[in-house]
């Protein structure tokens, strides 16, 4: 699968397996990948970070048809599980599939690279921003007759020093769902620490800071377009579950998701259109 649009010198056409495109962003701003595959932003690190500021499993699965564990998988265009259908594939069918590349510019700032994709009836345009900062922007625009409704995420896994010298700043006062055990709503109160399994979904359209004290940073979750923030944590026993990740690697990501929870899906009209947006960036702590 080849990409059309001409990339620029800063982006860099790479194959993980035969068959699975990488672009490479090496900008002076930035090194970043990002794999065609389900538009999947892999890795971004600033020339002023450090350290990586996206966690990537070591053991994810780079083969069509499989979603990838860590950077910032496209939920689209439901999350979670299929609202009425449990036959259909949980958190919808972009991150499984291969996007078709539409341009790639670059400037002094950083990267540019667009891409779509398309379900039935919706269609998802996706502007990724590689620079001193990421953004991330989803367009879901409905071509059919009929309302649709749309939910979904950009998963973002962030890397952290230890997840014992971590913790989330921006929710406290937020109503959430702890979907860890009984579902059971409750209020945020002060900041989320992390010495169990965490898997909320906030009542949030505002930012959430990671304030990480090993790596003496913050990281910075901006978004628009989206009224739920979900903080995720597997912690021991699921991150044992999960095949495509290290046992021990809880350890080592939070994720901060901008996100549309089913329960507040959004009803795009006939051409009508909505855009799902994160930003991340990156201040000393």
């Amino acid at each position: 699968m080849e990409p059309t649009p001409k990339l620029p010198p800063t982006v860099v056409l790479v194959e993980a397996t035969p068959g699975y495109p990488i672009l490479e962003i090496r900008h002076p701003q930035c090194f970043g990948r990002l794999a065609l595959h389900g538009a999947h932003v892999m890795e971004w690190q600033p020339v002023s970070a450090d350290a990586p500021v996206l966690y990537l499993s070591p053991d994810a699965l780079l083969q069509p048809g499989k979603a990838i564990r860590g950077g910032i998988p496209i939920c689209w265009p439901w999350f979670n599980a299929h609202p009425s259908d449990s036959s259909l594939p949980s958190h919808g069918f972009a991150r499984t599939h291969f996007w078709e590349l539409e341009a790639a510019e670059e400037d002094e700032s950083g990267v540019t690279i667009s891409l779509r994709f398309r379900s039935g009836d919706l269609a998802a345009y996706l502007d990724v921003y590689f620079g001193e900062w990421l953004e991330i922007a989803l367009e879901t625009t409905n071509l059919g007759d009929e309302p649709l409704p749309l939910s979904g995420a950009l998963h973002t896994y962030l890397a952290i020093s230890s997840i014992a010298q971590v913790q989330v700043d921006g929710l406290s006062g937020d109503q959430y769902l702890d979907t860890v055990g009984d579902r059971t709503e409750r209020v945020q109160s002060g900041l989320v620490y992390f010495d169990r399994e965490v898997d909320r979904i906030y009542e949030n359209d505002s930012s959430a800071l990671l304030v990480d004290s090993g790596y003496e940073r913050v990281i910075v979750v901006e978004k628009e377009g989206s009224p739920s923030t979900v903080v995720w944590n597997p912690w021991v026993d699921k991150a044992k579950n999960l095949s495509d990740l290290p046992d021990e690697a809880y350890r080592d990501f939070v994720c901060i998701e901008a996100a549309i929870s089913n329960d507040r899906a959004i009803i795009l009209a006939p051409g009508g259109s909505h855009v799902l947006s994160t930003t991340l960036r990156v201040e000393d702590h």
